[in-house]
């Protein structure tokens, strides 16, 4: 009888001692998970309008108000829009942590303050100290009025 209760007794330990491990396992991880600030968009623009002439062509560009530090719009080579989020990923909640498509680099968004640089196309990560790419918002065209949302 006592050998049971002896066996019982190691299990039950062991069992909190896994069990308490694994919480703890589980809340530390979270430490380095990656959350952008939410900003709720959802806003409609015309192409073709002469305020948003740029955006006309492929390779074009604009930045319009909206998400947490602006979002800059990108016709692409294959006729779609994309739409980043202007806060650079190191700091985004820093109004100088602001992206921009970068003249003498090609197909490449840079950081005034930190000079972290992306890659166009999806928003990689090309050159730290950032380490996540750019916050991408959804887009849709109809071939008159673009809509840009989460």
């Amino acid at each position: 009888m006592k050998n049971k209760n002896y066996s019982l007794s190691n299990h039950c330990t062991l069992f909190k001692f896994l069990f308490t491990l694994a919480i703890f396992l589980s809340c530390s991880c979270n430490k380095d998970k990656y959350e952008f600030p939410y900003a709720f968009i959802d806003t409609f623009l015309y192409p073709n309008n002469v305020e948003y002439n740029e955006l006309q062509a492929p390779g074009g560009s604009v930045s319009i108000q909206g998400g947490v530090n602006g979002i800059l719009i990108f016709h692409d080579y294959f006729d779609n829009y994309i739409a980043y989020d202007r806060a650079c990923t190191h700091e985004p909640l820093n109004s100088c942590e602001q992206v921009y498509i970068k003249e003498d680099g090609l197909n490449t968004l840079a950081c005034y303050c930190c000079d972290s640089e992306y890659f166009i196309f999806d928003g990689a990560v090309t050159q730290g100290p950032a380490r996540y790419a750019l916050h991408r918002y959804r887009t849709s065209f109809d071939g008159v009025k673009l809509r840009i949302y989460n």
